[in-house]
């Protein structure tokens, strides 16, 4: 068996150059010399209590792949391992040799090897590495080990401030089946070397961190990456057509309302729920914490369907006949809003000037008011046919007589009026109703909307 190896050494290793290894039967009589009694399965320490020191670096040099929805983060990279093997030493010039051989490059499968696994990777709980990976050995017993890994790792992500989110993704490394005592994984570099690393289209690398820690009396090491969205290809394909579709469902209240306004604002509410359906499938599925913007797009949809009701609301309002009664307190309203109240006062002026031009023509035709007045007190004054009880006599209220209509209801002398206010109801229809109506929705929902921006938007910005 151990000749078997010895040949398979050699003819994986002829092709190398070994430093200070002139010719290939040196180093066959060196491998011989030196292996022929190592056990791969020994601890690599002389006093077998003792602590295996291991350093570990992560070359990374790309992201594969980042599924915020799954979680799952997959990256490509390799690790540089360090770790000191007492059984694996020899003198620099080993006896009988033409030359000296400082170091040397071993199969893995022949040396013990620190069995790291991923503690987080989403695929299995396996060790890393290939058994056709070499491992550099001095002559001292130093070991360096370059494995090649394509990791999946979980991710937990913070969807709060999507599309201008940053995420923090870890790699927790610890050696699997070894306590802390036995192997201790430390850092050689604080951050994250990227020598060979290759920018992301969607994610830009903000900053790395290199945690050392250890639980349960088991050493692990944690390999921090903070990644930042580039948020562009979002704000073009879902932000900007959110911000559009709302601005627009506010102007419905000004299309006219004969030109079919109602089917309009049902298709905003439609067009903003695929949008929420679109933006959930970007998300992943958690509900602490849940999108600023999923909250944004759920209120607009809520609005969108209120704006859609309203104007069924409007739009029978505005086809009821103009003659049928409004109610006085909605006319007392309307009137306030439309500020018919402070138009009166140019009515009393119109009716003054329309009196004083009147006079002016009377004056113009030789036709004194005062004589209008006189006969018409004349007239009163005449004999009159027998008339029926009026609600009043000679200007004071008939209390035994009251008005009442062909029903034989009681009519109201001070319809027009509101009692305890004592304010003459203004004359409005329900046209300028539902034009009034949509007035004070169409400065609503602006209001509202810059509302939600600042709540919602704002803060997924400033963040950024």
């Amino acid at each position: 068996m151990k000749q078997t190896l010895l040949l398979s050494a050699l003819c994986i290793f002829s092709s190398f150059v070994f430093v200070n290894g002139d010719v290939a039967s040196d180093w066959i009589m060196f491998y011989r010399s030196i292996f022929n009694q190592y056990s791969k399965y020994s601890f690599p320490r002389v006093k077998q209590s003792h602590t295996v020191d291991v350093t570990l670096s992560y070359y990374l040099n790309g992201i594969n792949n980042f599924d915020e929805v799954a979680g799952e983060l997959k990256t490509v990279g390799f690790l540089k391992v360090e770790w000191k093997n007492e059984l694996a030493r020899w003198a620099e010039q080993p006896g009988g040799m033409s030359a000296a051989i400082t170091d040397t490059m071993i199969p893995i499968s022949d040396l013990w090897f620190p069995p790291l696994a991923l503690v987080n990777s989403v695929n299995s709980l396996a060790v890393l590495g290939s058994s056709e990976d070499l491992v550099a050995v001095q002559n001292t017993g130093e070991n360096l080990w370059r494995p090649a890994v394509i990791l999946s790792s979980s991710c937990s992500t913070n969807p709060l401030y999507f599309p201008f989110d940053t995420q923090t993704c870890n790699l927790t490394f610890r050696a699997w089946d070894h306590i802390q005592s036995e192997i201790t994984l430390k850092a050689t570099d604080t951050k994250v070397r990227l020598d060979f690393f290759s920018p992301s289209e969607q994610w830009e690398l903000r900053d790395t961190e290199i945690i050392s820690w250890e639980r349960e009396d088991i050493s692990y090491l944690t390999f921090s990456l903070k990644l930042r969205r580039i948020p562009l290809w979002f704000v073009i394909n879902m932000a900007a057509p959110i911000g559009l579709l709302g601005l627009l469902t506010t102007f419905v209240f000004l299309l006219p309302i004969e030109e079919g306004r109602v089917g309009y604002a049902l298709g905003s509410f439609l067009t903003f729920s695929v949008y929420l359906s679109y933006i959930i499938d970007s998300l992943p599925r958690t509900s602490d914490p849940m999108s600023y913007l999923t909250i944004y797009i759920v209120i607009q949809v809520i609005m969108s369907g209120s704006v859609s009701c309203i104007s069924v609301f409007t739009v029978k309002l505005y086809m009821k006949d103009e003659e049928a009664r409004i109610p006085n307190y909605m006319a007392l309203c309307i009137g306030f809003i439309c500020c018919k109240f402070c138009s009166k006062d140019e009515e009393i002026e119109k009716e003054k000037t329309a009196a004083e031009l009147e006079e002016k023509e009377n004056d113009n035709l030789g036709f004194s008011p005062d004589e209008e007045n006189e006969n018409q007190q004349n007239q009163e004054s005449s004999p009159q046919p027998e008339e029926l009880p009026t609600s009043s006599k000679f200007g004071v209220p008939n209390i035994k007589w009251k008005p009442m209509d062909a029903d034989g209801a009681e009519i109201c002398p001070d319809e027009d009026r509101i009692a305890f206010l004592n304010v003459e109801v203004p004359r409005v229809g329900w046209k300028m109703v539902a034009k009034t109506i949509d007035i004070i929705f169409f400065l609503g929902t602006i209001a509202a909307h810059t509302v939600l921006a600042f709540f919602f938007l704002l803060p997924i910005v400033i963040q950024y």
